[in-house]
């Protein structure tokens, strides 16, 4: 009889962490930056151009917002979920960092029940090769059950091909 209510009292315990386990947040992200040409505030999924994780992107200094010297400004979307607890609203940070050149980010804000989040941000890139990386919650302001998908990154190459204007 110890022996069952003990295996009662376990098997209880398994399934309350579980249920905790399963109530807690996580946050992560499509793996994929979204080059949204003039478009400062929504991605076109059929239309923009993308790059995926470990990818490369040729872009041209002509779809650039805009030039100057040799940093072009483009509009760069990305989509964030969270998944588990949601019964209430949300906030955390998007950040998106160039080696060598800068971060630009914003408030990621889900409201409650909301699963997925899409924004855009203007990124400065240099002409050539940039290493862009994206990261959701980059603080860890929010306990999560796995920190580990919250960064990717990708290469985008900018030509001068196309002449956008110069300032």
């Amino acid at each position: 009889m110890k022996n069952q209510i003990k295996l009662i009292v376990f098997a209880i315990a398994i399934f309350g962490t579980s249920l905790s386990i399963q109530a807690q947040t996580d946050l992560s992200m499509r793996e994929a930056l979204y080059f949204t040409g003039s478009n400062g505030s929504t991605i076109d999924l059929k239309n923009d151009k993308y790059v995926a994780k470990g990818g490369t992107l040729n872009v041209s200094a002509a779809t650039a917002k805009s030039c100057e010297k040799n940093t072009c400004e483009f509009n760069v979307g990305f989509i964030g979920f969270r998944s588990g607890d949601m019964a209430t609203a949300l906030s955390s940070y998007g950040l998106i960092s160039v080696e060598g050149a800068g971060l630009v980010g914003n408030t990621v804000y889900f409201a409650a029940s909301e699963a997925t989040k899409a924004g855009v941000l203007p990124v400065k890139l240099k002409f050539g090769t940039n290493k862009i990386t994206f990261t959701i919650d980059p603080y860890k302001k929010t306990a999560e059950t796995n920190e580990r998908n919250n960064t990717f990154s990708v290469n985008v190459f900018v030509s001068r091909r196309g002449g956008a204007a110069q300032k």
